[in-house]
């Protein structure tokens, strides 16, 4: 499955995972920017438990306040970015491109 792992040093980042199993990611400096290692596993959660997720996501950074509006299933990453514990909302490219595509026919329609 592939998707995005949100506020993973500041950026969203595509991530190729299998809920429950643990993988690890790499960018480089060249790619993102600066160096981002990524180790955990990525589960799915009840709403109320994503939902504490993603308002401390939004909380430590405001500017991925975008997030709030995911609703389709909910994943959270555990584990470390670049050797600091955390957790992390996630969401497949499939739910994106519907929660984006929507956002599109909804200002045109």
């Amino acid at each position: 499955m592939k998707g995005f792992i949100y506020n993973a040093e500041g950026l969203s980042l595509p991530i190729e995972f299998a809920p429950g199993v643990p993988f690890k990611f790499e960018c480089d400096e060249n790619e993102c920017g600066k160096r981002v290692v990524i180790e955990g596993v990525v589960v799915e959660v009840d709403s109320d438990e994503f939902t504490r997720v993603l308002e401390e996501t939004v909380r430590k950074s405001p500017e991925f306040k975008k997030i709030k509006e995911i609703t389709a299933r909910r994943y959270v990453f555990r584990g470390k970015v670049n050797g600091k514990e955390v957790e992390l909302p996630v969401e497949s490219f499939e739910d994106f491109a519907k929660r984006f595509l929507g956002e599109i026919l909804i200002l045109k329609g």
